[in-house]
């Protein structure tokens, strides 16, 4: 049961920065798309006469501009952002949960209401993981999580 907690505990700790990071990630992306997409917008229209002279440059922009637009709505990242949002938030309240049946277990608590309580995280850790099969997933972000898990609780050499 110790090396159950436990393990839960750090995997609860690798989802909450996992799903954490990437949400921002993709939040900077989307902002930074739109931002981009506002200033081309406006700026190639406001700068016709500049343009004409480096006519290629103008048009390469206005298509990426233009690619983007049409992009955005699809990509529909804010809906996206929002589920990652949402699944770090459950991974929070589960990561919550196992410290605290680890806590409990160093206290000595009652062993039968342990294992229920675990059965419980379990299951909310489930419903977590079912939430994150739409979402992208990125290797070396995980790998990342992983490692800074493992430092924060002095286990990185290991």
């Amino acid at each position: 049961m110790r090396k159950d907690i436990w393990d839960s505990m750090l995997d609860a700790d690798m989802n909450v920065r996992y799903w954490s990071k990437l949400g921002r990630r993709y939040n900077n992306m989307d902002q930074g798309h739109k931002i981009f997409l506002a200033i081309m917008s406006s700026g190639t229209v406001a700068s016709w006469g500049i343009w004409s002279e480096i006519e290629i440059v103008w048009k390469i922009l206005s298509g990426i501009s233009a690619l983007m637009a049409i992009a955005l709505p699809i990509l529909n990242w804010p809906k996206m952002i929002q589920s990652m949002v949402n699944v770090a938030q459950k991974w929070t309240q589960i990561k919550i949960d196992y410290e605290n049946l680890w806590t409990d277990l160093n206290q000595g608590k009652n062993q039968a209401i342990l294992v229920e309580e675990y059965k419980k995280a379990k299951q909310r850790e489930a419903k977590a993981s079912q939430e994150e099969t739409n979402l992208p997933h990125k290797n070396k972000l995980l790998e990342q999580c992983v490692e800074e898990v493992l430092k924060s609780r002095g286990l990185e050499n290991r």
